[in-house]
């Protein structure tokens, strides 16, 4: 049976814990104590596996920019501690494209490749589970051996090899897609209000085009608020716009779809939820 490390107990590495229980030994290391089970440098120098899954969040709310802090301060530690060479660790961290390069040229002795999470908080044990598809992104030899460690939980789950930056592109392309999606039908609905149309009528033709997808769709929200929120939607498009300004791309649609969020979502509830943005944000 393989041996799994997991660094960062959250809703991530609590939903990979939770997959792999039965079919891999688990180490678990988080910094709080309540939630950790096993030294840090157990964790790496026992495992072959070791999952990354720490909070990266919003530095500044001007400009988009994500503090690597965190990660960079657990990188820093597992490549003290690591003595062996063939283990592999697997970055679940949502991070900007080329991030995980810049800690491959880093840390040149340790193997590292990226893996993106696409779970929601609230959910994502069952949807760690029930995954639609896995992308793993980094050198083919690494990436293969983490396609195997997979296989034993997911047989026949669709697996997207690639590179890393392809890989972290892959993670904010769906999730600012999503957002951008509940942006649009939050100013539809406003016109539907404003224009005293019937919402359940024009929703029932419009979800009838099987194209659309019944996700994200829903005014207001699961949370009973308009647009959107939480740890993740808010930090990602921020830090996406920022990655194509950084590139002379105009993320002009981008823009226009967290310019909405702010109209309709009163409350910027991100600006006070932990580890969505750091305490260094303005």
């Amino acid at each position: 049976m393989k041996k799994v490390g997991i660094i960062g107990n959250g809703f991530v590495g609590s939903a990979i814990a939770a997959g792999f229980a039965l079919h891999a030994e688990i180490m678990i290391y988080d910094k709080d104590p309540k939630r950790s089970l096993d030294p840090l440098d157990e964790l790496v120098n026992n495992c072959e596996f070791i999952f990354v899954g720490v909070p990266t969040p919003m530095e500044s709310t001007t400009d988009g920019t994500i503090s690597l802090d965190i990660l960079d301060s657990v990188m820093e530690e597992i490549s003290t501690l690591n003595k062996r060479t063939d283990n592999i660790f697997i970055l679940k961290s949502t991070i900007v494209p080329g991030t995980t390069q810049s800690y491959i040229e880093r840390y040149p002795h340790l193997n590292i490749v990226f893996n993106p999470e696409f779970l929601t908080e609230r959910a994502a044990r069952l949807e760690f589970i029930n995954a639609s598809r896995i992308v793993i992104g980094g050198d083919p030899a690494l990436v293969a051996r983490v396609e195997g460690l997979y296989r034993t939980r997911f047989p026949i789950t669709q697996i997207i090899k690639t590179d890393t930056k392809s890989a972290e592109f892959i993670k904010y392309m769906c999730n600012c897609f999503f957002g951008a999606k509940v942006s649009f039908m939050n100013e539809m609905r406003q016109m539907s209000y404003r224009d005293a149309l019937n919402w359940e009528d024009i929703m029932a033709g419009f979800l009838s085009d099987g194209r659309i997808g019944n996700s994200h769709v829903d005014v207001p929200g699961h949370d009973g608020s308009f647009g959107f929120g939480g740890k993740c939607f808010p930090k990602d498009m921020n830090a996406f716009i920022k990655y194509f300004e950084d590139k002379n791309i105009k993320p002009t649609l981008l823009k226009a779809a967290w310019e909405k969020n702010l109209e309709v979502r009163k409350n910027h509830d991100w600006l006070n939820i932990k580890d969505a943005v750091s305490n260094k944000g303005e």
